[in-house]
């Protein structure tokens, strides 16, 4: 069985470059893309100021380097690195996964997200790099159980959607609205009931635990 693991975090450009690119992360946390400064991001990368622009030219294209450590790609390996585990199993490592990457990012998430609403090309980025190839997995996993007759026929891209929304929700309460002090779920018995109802509603034949 896979080892839950999160995925790799690959910033470009060496040691300085990676120091530059965690300082900015966290200005930009802090303070918002628009009032952090590259001062700023200097002092906390412990660098001089002109040493950032040896590895962006912008302040831009510091926000948007923070897309790399999204390797998206590794998404879509995992299904076959799983080949030999349950369908129950595959979907569930494949959220345990899930789940710990957008946790250990989620200051990053909302970074862009939010900056997103203002940089057109961040968001056309942010889609293909990391939504897109995030959901594809999923979507070619699904379309191959239909044609194996383990899932009755859907529109796998809805169905992708609707398996990474059942969980987003989850995520949000958390992370978004901090309502664990209202309730908290235990993390493995929502991937658990998460997996359960989505089965049940696409399985082809009676569901067997």
């Amino acid at each position: 069985m896979p080892k839950k693991t999160g995925m790799k975090k690959t910033p470009a450009g060496g040691s300085k470059g990676q120091q530059i690119l965690q300082a900015a992360r966290e200005i930009f946390k802090e303070k918002g893309f628009h009032a952090a400064t590259t001062a700023e991001i200097a002092r906390k990368a412990g660098v001089a100021e002109g040493t950032i622009f040896n590895y962006f030219r912008t302040k831009k294209e510091l926000l948007f380097a923070l897309l790399e450590p999204f390797n998206a790609e590794e998404v879509g390996a995992f299904f076959c690195q799983v080949a030999g585990e349950t369908d129950r199993e595959k979907l569930h490592l494949f959220l345990e996964n899930h789940l710990l990457f957008v946790k250990e990012n989620f200051d990053l998430f909302r970074i862009l997200l939010y900056e997103s609403q203002f940089h057109p090309e961040l968001r056309e980025q942010f889609i293909n790099k990391v939504v897109l190839k995030t959901l594809e997995p999923v979507e070619k996993h699904l379309s191959k159980g239909m044609e194996e007759g383990v899932y009755r026929h859907v529109d796998p891209s809805i169905a992708a959607r609707a398996f990474f929304g059942m969980l987003t929700v989850f995520v949000a309460w958390s992370e978004v609205l901090q309502a664990d002090d209202f309730i908290q779920f235990d993390e493995r018995e929502v991937i658990e009931e998460v997996i359960d109802i989505y089965l049940r509603g696409i399985k082809k034949t009676p569901f067997k635990r």
